[in-house]
């Protein structure tokens, strides 16, 4: 019998370990009420800024506007909660010249009167009183030379995108609307480099990638040839590798874009630090193309990688996350997985059923992490809303 309960005593020992094997690694921020967070910049010394909201618990309409900075380990580094009432969040953020960090405050369409302006912290994480007020009416791009603003209207002609430094002095201004649309901005020290589409009309729009210099004049642009003869147009986005070149994530849409059967064209597609292609790749992503969602691509230990998921999944957790790896030159490597799991999130895991959305894929000092937005599954949208989370799991690695 003695020998007995010790084997009976192992086993249990043994599945436990297993258990935590398999578990997911995970680093959870949330708080009790709603929340919704954005990673937005990595500072000079590896910290990573995430800005958003935090929701009263049972009522995620009344929200607090959030700061959470996480050292490279992803421990907290610090977290502000802006004492304002309402519906309000954090936006955009920017790391000044001056070594304060710039962030856009808004709060919901339905205050009245509505405020937007900018917010200026410590590295610390406290607010210097500084604050620049902002037109509620305008769309802001916050970057580290500077505000981008754009001033959209019924008619082209009226609308204008301008650049001002943080002195307020406007370096240029555009007509109409942004020569890059839907893009990507990676600063660099002796000008902008936007990635996205060629503006107007979104069909039959080519992916295109252009530098400008701080007078905005042209310093290179490069269309990307379409992949298919019969498409509907493109949508790019990319990021700057350690190698001083551009990385993007092109998909082409084929005939009848809106049909369940639509056919797209995935790839990768890596440009010179001059703006020239240097490859375009489709490996791995030509068979799985319609059926995944695929997010950016992102570097992360000398490989790139993109995360797709069946669209099939619609917030499940039964379908596992898929990453797909690629070296350099854009050779397939192979693939990971991640299993997501109720556990993941701890404030939900006893309830019934929890649902789960990927977010951004957050490369850090210890890992590289994916954002996961889950919630209650229940049928009262107010609680569904009320329980949101925020959790990060390390995504397996090839």
């Amino acid at each position: 019998m003695k020998t007995l309960k010790c084997l009976l005593l192992l086993c249990l020992c043994l599945t436990m370990l297993a258990g935590s094997a398999l578990a997911n690694e995970t680093a959870d921020y949330s708080a009790e009420g709603y929340d919704h967070l954005y990673y937005k910049l990595t500072l000079p010394d590896g910290r990573l800024v995430f800005t958003g909201c935090v929701g009263k618990p049972g009522n995620y309409m009344n929200s607090k506007a959030r700061i959470l900075c996480l050292n490279p380990d992803m421990t907290v580094s610090w977290d502000y909660i802006d004492p304002t009432e309402g519906s309000c969040g954090f936006g955009g953020a920017g790391l000044i010249k001056d070594g304060t960090l710039g962030v856009l405050f808004d709060d919901s369409p339905y205050q009245t009167p509505k405020e937007c302006k900018l917010m200026f912290f410590t590295l610390d994480g406290q607010p210097t009183g500084r604050e620049i007020p902002l037109d509620p009416m305008r769309e802001y791009r916050i970057l580290n030379a500077g505000l981008l603003t754009e001033n959209r209207s019924g008619k082209e002609s009226e609308s204008y995108v301008e650049f001002a430094d943080w002195e307020g002095k406007a370096l240029f201004r555009w007509p109409g609307y942004e020569p890059v649309a839907g893009s990507d901005l990676i600063e660099e020290e002796d000008g902008l480099v936007m990635i996205g589409r060629e503006p107007g009309m979104l069909v039959n729009a080519a992916g295109k990638i252009m530098k400008v210099d701080w007078q905005g004049n042209t310093v290179w642009e490069t269309v990307v040839p379409f992949l298919t003869e019969e498409n509907e147009g493109v949508t790019m986005s990319g990021c700057r590798t350690s190698d001083g070149c551009y990385l993007a994530r092109l998909a082409e849409r084929g005939p009848n874009a809106g049909s369940p059967d639509a056919k797209w064209t995935e790839a990768l597609v890596k440009f010179s630090s001059q703006g020239r292609i240097l490859w375009i790749s489709t490996e791995g992503l030509e068979d799985i193309a319609s059926d995944y969602l695929f997010s950016d691509a992102v570097e992360y230990n000398g490989k790139y990688v993109i995360q797709c998921e069946d669209k099939e999944r619609f917030a499940s957790l039964a379908s596992p996350i898929r990453y797909l790896w690629f070296d350099t030159d854009g050779k397939a490597l192979g693939t990971t997985e991640l299993k997501i799991r109720k556990e993941d999130f701890a404030k939900l895991a006893d309830k019934k059923k929890v649902e789960a959305i990927t977010g951004e894929l957050i490369p850090a000092g210890n890992g590289l992490w994916q954002m996961l937005i889950g919630w209650n599954d229940v049928s009262n949208h107010e609680k569904k809303m009320a329980s949101q989370d925020d959790v990060m799991v390390r995504v397996p690695e090839l």
